[in-house]
């Protein structure tokens, strides 16, 4: 038997151990993932953003292992990201959508290219049925739920990030469990701290006005590399540093203009007046399933207070943002 060892910094050691497991990780597609930077752009800015989708893929399949989910679902979790582009969701500010949902609408196409249904063919495995996140309640659910792949990401970049500790998210999972196929905390105290938690981390990185500037410059860069067919739409199926270095080493004005402010010191603010972009981010807030006496209710309906302040959030960060460049020094 084959036995794959992967240390984490949110789980400790995850084993690999079932074959399809094993061929799945060790297949190019996956093993592509770990040249796809999670937080897109920013990981060239910030070096701490150097999370994978590779590191997030095996640990959603370690969080579906310790909910108990089956090795079908497991290897859904393993593979659930393989059609995201280089730079993850910047390809959402490239060709815009409210829901961020390019890699999915993409899905079939790139998955059917890849090596994937032949490996699961070998596994008798439909590869169309398994590559369909919505199979698998424990794996995916439609925003503000709970599932194994808003919880890793969750986990994991509030760890790397300082939002979370190690002690918070094992005290976390030791209140989450899964009922009827969803997870759901059992502690309305927990279950509020990780709400505030996840809308604390969305404020600050994933839907903050920093990283959704340096998200809308990429894609300008980007647009402008496909105006000039420096790059097809096919390319961004390659990985991070690939595409960089080829716009890097464009000599295209437009292109260079707009690489030239992905720095740290460049900064973005929302304006009424006079903006530099416009742009359409994704709010994310979670809503956690409480489970008590027998009965599953969500939070937001036993905590007045949370609801408010959640609902207060979403208004505010809601619907499309115009941007100014405020810093270039």
């Amino acid at each position: 038997m084959h036995i794959t060892k992967i240390s984490d910094p949110v789980y400790g050691d995850i084993q690999i151990t079932h074959p399809l497991l094993h061929d799945l990780y060790h297949s190019k597609t996956i093993q592509r993932l770990a040249y796809i930077y999670q937080g897109g752009i920013t990981a060239f800015i910030k070096p701490e953003r150097n999370t994978t989708r590779l590191d997030h893929s095996l640990g959603v399949m370690a969080l579906l292992q310790h909910f108990g989910a089956s090795i079908e679902e497991q290897a859904a979790g393993l593979i659930h990201d393989a059609p995201h582009t280089a730079f993850s969701h910047v390809v959402d500010f490239v060709f815009p959508n409210h829901e961020h949902t390019y890699h999915e609408v993409h899905r079939e196409a790139f998955i059917q290219s890849s090596d994937l249904p032949e490996i699961l063919n070998n596994h008798a495995i439909d590869w169309r049925w398994l590559s369909e996140a919505e199979n698998f309640s424990l794996l995916e659910q439609p925003l503000p739920a709970l599932c194994a792949d808003r919880l890793d990401y969750f986990f994991r970049d509030g760890l790397s990030l300082g939002y979370l500790d190690p002690e918070t998210i094992a005290d976390f999972l030791a209140h989450l469990q899964p009922w009827h196929g969803q997870i759901v905390a059992t502690d309305t105290n927990r279950a509020r701290q990780m709400g505030e938690r996840f809308m604390a981390l969305d404020n600050a990185v994933w839907c903050s006005v920093q990283e959704v500037g340096w998200y809308a410059i990429m894609a300008r860069a980007l647009r402008a590399a496909l105006q000039t067919e420096l790059l097809s739409e096919r390319d961004f199926w390659s990985t991070d540093r690939v595409v960089m270095q080829r716009l890097r080493d464009a000599q295209q004005p437009d292109v260079q203009r707009w690489l030239n402010l992905l720095r740290p010191e460049v900064t973005f603010a929302r304006t009424d007046k006079a903006p530099d972009m416009i742009v359409l981010p994704k709010v994310r807030v979670i809503d956690p399933p409480i489970l008590l006496n027998g009965t599953v209710t969500p939070l937001s309906q036993i905590d007045p207070q949370f609801a408010k302040l959640r609902d207060a959030y979403v208004a505010q960060k809601q619907g499309t943002w115009s941007l100014k460049i405020t810093r270039t020094l």
